[in-house]
């Protein structure tokens, strides 16, 4: 069974954050930086990624949609939340399931290949 990655909303709004502050660079953004977007051919290739993390006293439950080669490339939506951990860690397996291309949990994201240097 592969490994569960967690992305936190804190981690999720620094990179959104630094995806914004890219305009201090002087140089333009182009709409291809974030037409993957858009286009979303590129999310038939995507490892789903279930994720639970507990706000204003319920566990909500988040499904991340990862490219498994270029593990920046995601989207993460929120899907529902609960008041029992148990019951939405079971909403999130059968959840993960029915979104994943792959439902055996083959295409997995390796941490190794996340690179980010923010200097």
């Amino acid at each position: 069974m592969p490994k569960h990655i967690i992305i936190d909303e804190l981690a999720y709004e620094a990179m959104l954050s630094f995806i914004e502050n890219l305009y201090s660079t002087d140089k333009a953004g182009a709409l291809s930086d974030t037409g993957f977007i858009l286009d979303d051919f590129w999310l038939q290739d995507t490892a789903v990624i279930e994720n639970i993390e507990r706000r204003h006293g319920a566990w909500d439950v988040c499904l991340v949609f990862a490219h498994y080669l270029q593990p920046l490339k995601l989207i993460k939506r929120k899907i529902t939340n609960f008041a029992s951990f148990k019951k939405a860690e079971v909403t999130a397996h059968y959840m993960r399931r029915l979104a994943a291309k792959d439902q055996r949990g083959t295409m997995i994201i390796n941490e190794k290949s996340i690179v980010v240097n923010l200097s």
